[in-house]
């Protein structure tokens, strides 16, 4: 199972087609349909989709392949055929998906025993207050933010983060087709390099990220 596509809403589609494009990211998978403006669903690849469904459906999940709710939001089954749907060259690779929630058990139990996504770390920083659980979906990661008390918030999508070999020369190239990038800073993660995408038109926030 791994993260193969997106779907963005977006009262401008074509707004947004166009900034994803300018991303270089377009191709990857990325659906963008009418609506508020967001991260809307996250598509998993599998290998059998009607087998996945059913044992998603047995687990408890609510909703079939075209959409299961989790926590309030949809993520969606596709077949996974090794090579399809991955653009021929791309500086650019889905690092990880942020998901917010206001009850990590719960969500912990959706993703991990329910969908079946590896648990890598549970992190809690008791000081702030703050719960992260890191989830591997094939080459890229589930990153859910909680607070250490359930607040029985919804879950919300928080962003998409893109990692690249090669920050300095991603920014440059953006930069160059007139999207707007941050400095390149040392990220939260011990040994990254990450920088800010600013373009509201890609309806969810979007970070570069350089792994060390």
């Amino acid at each position: 199972m791994r993260i193969t596509g997106l779907t963005i809403t977006s009262p401008d589609v074509a707004a947004t087609q166009d900034a994803w494009r300018r991303l270089g990211t377009l191709d990857r998978e990325i659906e963008v349909t009418p609506g508020e403006g967001g991260l809307a669903a996250v598509v998993l690849g599998v290998d059998d989709v009607a087998a996945t469904e059913r044992l998603l459906q047995r687990r408890g999940l609510d909703g079939d392949a075209s959409g299961f709710d989790l926590g309030g939001l949809t993520w969606r089954l596709a077949p996974f055929v090794e090579g399809e749907g991955s653009p021929s060259s791309t500086d650019l690779v889905l690092d990880h998906v942020v998901v917010r929630t206001g009850d990590a058990e719960r969500a912990a139990a959706d993703l991990g025993a329910r969908v079946g996504l590896d648990l890598r770390l549970d992190r809690r920083l008791t000081e702030h207050g703050f719960r992260g659980l890191f989830f591997r979906c094939g080459d890229a990661v589930v990153e859910v933010a909680a607070p250490i008390e359930p607040t029985g918030d919804p879950d919300s999508f928080g962003g998409l983060a893109w990692r690249s070999a090669d920050i300095e020369a991603t920014r440059e190239r953006l930069v160059a087709g007139g999207v707007e990038v941050s400095e390149v800073r040392t990220g939260r993660k011990p040994g990254t390099r990450v920088a800010t995408v600013r373009d509201r038109d890609l309806g969810t926030p979007t970070l570069l990220i350089e792994q060390g």
